[in-house]
């Protein structure tokens, strides 16, 4: 792999781990928390390899070791779909998939961790042995000394009960009794970021999704309360790094390497109360700039020249719909003028390109909602001049979120919505926006997925991880909301 190590990693190690993330390795190496979890384990001295649906699936990318040849097995699961993926994984290694299945006999322990426990857990729970709640570098080193425990002593038994003792780890076997959780546990969710704590990519590869850009984490959680957004929620309150302890990290590691593009990495760049200081900091070490994240109501001119004088001739936001009332009520409160604005700034500093995110399917949405995308879309062209490309993406509601008990419309009303909006664009005059839509089955099993439950985390694991072979039942949302209840 053409990597580089931004920092020197223990060797070799005693404990045999896969550390899977069910994705390609563009996308892994671009999940910092992948990178965190990676660091963590080889500084506790364990011999972690990594696995991802590529280069070679099955294989780690460290020693080319077929997955089924591990005793440790975990998955870092970001999206519902990653679930999917792990479980086809571990059934094409022939490891049965239910837990149950294998108490007994000379299998591998499951584990996960990653963005999908602050959300939903269950999803993982008739699979999983264990399950790293939140913020997994809390409880991982308690983890790391049960498992060598049990690989010198072969006592499962012990190892679940032992695991099951840490607060902020689910063992399922303990936790849960017939479908239903018996025992709450604590979400690791308000770790302070202080000096002891990662900030910044483990490696760099040009194959991520962000090329060879150096990854800086800013802050966590968010203080504001968008309807439909997990963040507020699941991921615990606003937590910075103060400027002066990035600037001293990444003095270090540009004195030791090459490093043109950082990346740096918010739910919100603009919250920050330093990004002023950072971003001078930045500049006067003449390195590119990104943002993971970029709200209207918080773009300054300082961010955008920060994206131009590192080459990006493009800017992202999520306006979520065209009409002000019913962007308003996703808790965004900025207007269509607003958006103007933004991107006209964003067009005079040379920036030619934005990629917008919509939603569609949003409580209260009419038709006219719809075509105001459009409309919105059109006066951006006429005003900047810039190129468009627009993400449409079904709404989702999830739990932990303003909106969790809202309906999810279904597949036949978001296909007569894309028609609408697809409709209003080719009446574009001017050059049309790139338009691109998340197919409704795809929003359907995310839907479906997200509020899983044990019972039905045990249909997915029976149907090899298949969702479309699981019938869905509707009564199921308010059954795994109540279940997610017990459990924190």
């Amino acid at each position: 792999m053409d990597e580089e190590c931004v920092a020197e990693l223990p060797r070799g190690g005693d404990l045999p781990w896969a550390l899977f993330y069910p994705a390609d390795y563009s996308v892994a190496s671009s999940s910092l928390g992948y990178h965190y979890i990676y660091r963590a384990l080889k500084e506790l001295g364990v011999a972690v390899e990594r696995f991802c649906n590529d280069p070679v699936p099955f294989r780690s990318i460290e020693g080319d070791t077929l997955l089924e040849r591990f005793p440790i097995i975990t998955a870092s699961v970001a999206y519902e779909g990653n679930a999917e993926i792990f479980y086809r994984w571990l059934n094409s290694a022939n490891i049965p998939l239910l837990s149950e299945d294998r108490l007994t006999g000379n299998y591998p322990i499951i584990g996960a961790g990653g963005a999908m426990t602050y959300i939903n857990p269950l999803l993982l729970s008739a699979v999983c042995d264990f399950i790293i709640l939140g913020d997994a570098l809390d409880a991982l080193p308690y983890a790391v000394g049960s498992l060598r425990s049990y690989l010198a002593e072969g006592n499962k038994e012990k190892l679940l009960d032992e695991l099951g003792e840490h607060p902020s780890i689910l063992v399922p076997a303990r936790h849960i009794r017939n479908g239903k959780v018996e025992v709450k546990r604590v979400l690791s969710n308000d770790q302070p970021l202080d000096a002891g704590h990662p900030m910044n990519s483990t490696w760099l590869t040009p194959r991520s999704s962000f090329g060879k850009t150096l990854l800086v984490e800013l802050q966590r959680g968010c203080v504001r309360n968008c309807s439909y957004c997990t963040l507020p929620g699941c991921f615990g309150k606003m937590r910075y790094r103060d400027s002066g302890m990035i600037k001293e990290r990444l003095e270090e590691i540009f004195s030791a390497r090459e490093v043109d593009q950082v990346g740096l990495v918010t739910p919100e760049a603009g919250d920050h109360p330093q990004i002023e200081d950072l971003l001078d900091f930045l500049e006067s070490k003449n390195k590119g700039v990104s943002f993971a994240s970029l709200r209207l109501d918080r773009l300054t001119e300082k961010m955008l020249s920060a994206l131009k004088r590192g080459g990006r001739h493009s800017v992202t936001v999520a306006p979520e719909t065209g009409s002000d009332e019913l962007r308003f009520s996703c808790g965004k409160k900025f207007t269509n003028d607003m958006i103007l604005e933004k991107l006209g700034m964003a067009a005079s500093l040379g920036i030619d390109q934005a990629k917008l995110y919509f939603m569609t399917g949003l409580p209260g949405e009419t038709d006219e909602d719809i075509k105001a995308i459009a409309d919105l879309s059109k006066r951006i062209i006429a005003e900047t001049g810039m190129n468009l490309i627009l993400s449409v993406n079904p709404f989702v509601p999830k739990p932990g979120t303003v909106w969790c008990g809202k309906e999810f419309v279904g597949t036949a009303a978001i296909r007569k919505k894309y028609e609408i909006l697809e409709k209003e664009l080719t009446k574009t005059k001017k050059k049309r926006p790139q338009l691109r839509m998340t197919s409704p089955k795809e929003a359907e099993s995310e839907f479906s997925l997200a509020w899983y439950g044990y019972n039905e985390s045990m249909a997915l694991a029976k149907n090899n991880g298949i969702s479309k072979k699981v019938r869905f039942d509707p009564a199921t949302r308010a059954k795994t909301l109540l279940e997610l209840e017990r459990l924190w």
